[in-house]
């Protein structure tokens, strides 16, 4: 980070200052998390987290078991030239609001996803690798293709809010995920 433009590492610092919180709401001592040769947040033994950031804001989302991932962004349409990128016609669609809001919650149910598979993978995911559909119980993203322990065909549940001009999304690894079978 020392090399990086002051707004990037004021975004960091914010983003491991939540992080420290987000410890001390879960009555843990707040301890540093390191960024790893990844770039990846290096969790404390027995914490399991995700850090996102937009201009100016900066949250982390941590528990104690299981894997989650956490995306940010601000609650404005995306640029239609982006969707073919990010998601097919029929996610958008799906998702019943306006087409440029609903391919920004696909982007972040993607995002959070991925965050959420890579602790334990490792894998790099392009948005092709999973689809997303609105569930009663909020979202679900399925992976098309197996990233380490995941095979394809798993399923990563989470939810979404807007609060004041942020769109938030969490996504959670499946309960009582064991892996892929030897």
């Amino acid at each position: 980070m020392a090399r990086a433009r002051p707004a990037r590492q004021a975004e960091f610092a914010a983003g491991r200052a939540a992080a420290r919180l987000a410890m001390k709401r879960l009555d843990l001592p707040p301890r540093a998390v390191p960024m790893g040769p990844d770039r990846a947040p290096v969790w404390p033994q027995g914490v399991h987290g995700s850090i996102s950031h937009d201009d100016g804001l900066a949250v982390a989302a941590l528990c104690r078991e299981g894997d989650l991932g956490l995306d940010l962004s601000a609650a404005l349409p995306l640029e239609p030239a982006l969707w073919p990128e990010i998601a097919l016609p029929e996610e958008i669609e799906a998702v019943g609001l306006e087409p440029g809001l609903a391919a920004r919650l696909v982007f972040g149910a993607k995002e959070a996803a991925y965050k959420a598979q890579y602790p334990r993978s490792r894998a790099l995911l392009g948005f092709d690798a999973m689809r997303v559909q609105v569930t009663g119980e909020g979202l679900a993203a399925r992976l098309l293709r197996t990233a380490g322990p995941y095979g394809a065909g798993t399923v990563f549940h989470g939810g979404w809010g807007i609060c004041s001009d942020r769109l938030i999304v969490v996504m959670r690894v499946p309960p009582g995920f064991r892996g892929l079978q030897q």
